[in-house]
This record gives C-alpha cells, sequence and structure tokens, in this order.
C-alpha cells in the first residue's frame, strides 16, 4: 500500500498481522512479560489461549490517542496501568465485560486456559499488533 492509501484509512492506530506460529517461534520466545521496557506503552501480555486478537486489539486501544475507551475500559486501563504485562493480561481474562464481547465475535471457542502445546500436526496462527508509541514502532 502506498502513502494515500494509507492516508484514506485515517485515522489508523495500529496494525492487527495474522500469521502462522511455528514449533521454530515458539523454542526462540522469550518471555514478553519481561521485555516491555517503556514504561508509557501498556502492553498486556496474552496468558489464555484463543484470544490474541481480542488482545492485539485491545493492546493498540490501551495505547492510541484520540481513542474514546467508554468509562468501563478506562476504568480498567487505569486499575491495570501499574500491573506487569503478565497480570495485566490475566485481568483482562477474568474481565466480564472483555469476555464478553470477545465471545460475541469470536468462533464458538471461549477464552481457554488449555495447557496443550501444539504439535508440528496442529495449524497455529497467532495475531499481533503493531502501533507506533513515543515515535517508535
Amino acid at each position: 500500500m502506498d502513502d494515500s492509501e494509507f492516508a484514506s484509512l485515517a485515522p489508523i492506530y495500529g496494525f492487527i498481522f495474522l500469521f502462522k506460529w511455528t514449533q521454530e517461534m515458539a523454542k526462540m520466545h522469550t518471555s514478553s512479560a519481561n521485555c516491555v521496557q517503556n514504561h508509557n506503552l501498556y502492553f498486556a501480555k496474552q496468558v489464555i489461549n484463543n484470544a490474541c486478537g481480542t488482545q492485539a486489539l485491545l493492546n493498540i486501544m490501551m495505547n492510541a490517542d484520540g481513542i474514546q475507551l467508554g468509562d468501563e475500559l478506562s476504568n480498567f486501563k487505569s486499575f491495570t496501568s501499574d500491573f506487569p504485562p503478565d497480570l495485566k493480561g490475566e485481568a483482562m481474562s477474568n474481565s466480564d465485560l472483555i469476555r464478553t464481547a470477545h465471545n460475541s465475535f469470536a468462533r464458538p471457542e471461549p477464552f481457554e486456559m488449555e495447557e496443550r502445546a501444539a504439535t508440528k500436526e496442529d495449524d497455529v496462527y497467532h495475531f499481533t499488533a503493531y502501533m507506533p508509541v513515543g515515535g517508535k514502532l
């Protein structure tokens, strides 16, 4: 896409990409709870399965200037803002409001706390959010 195509979509608060998750990626993955050094960035680590799209969207929304979150999400953001990323993710998974919204759009697979690791035979896809924060992506 060129600049004019992006301009017609403005405002763009972030991008969500879908990619195939592989065993090699899982081996290289380090704890994202420790990777966020920018305290101006609201980052909630995904701690449950089948919620990566919701998690990506919420991470963008919690960081975007100009989005009216509404009272409940604003209160949620304020309450969890000093939490580490893994506890923010846990709080999202325990929020009735977020769970209800997620389940209303998701395939009929509610949030899951499944411990089974994917195998080579599984097709596993993952949504990841990218957004500008403080002049960086």
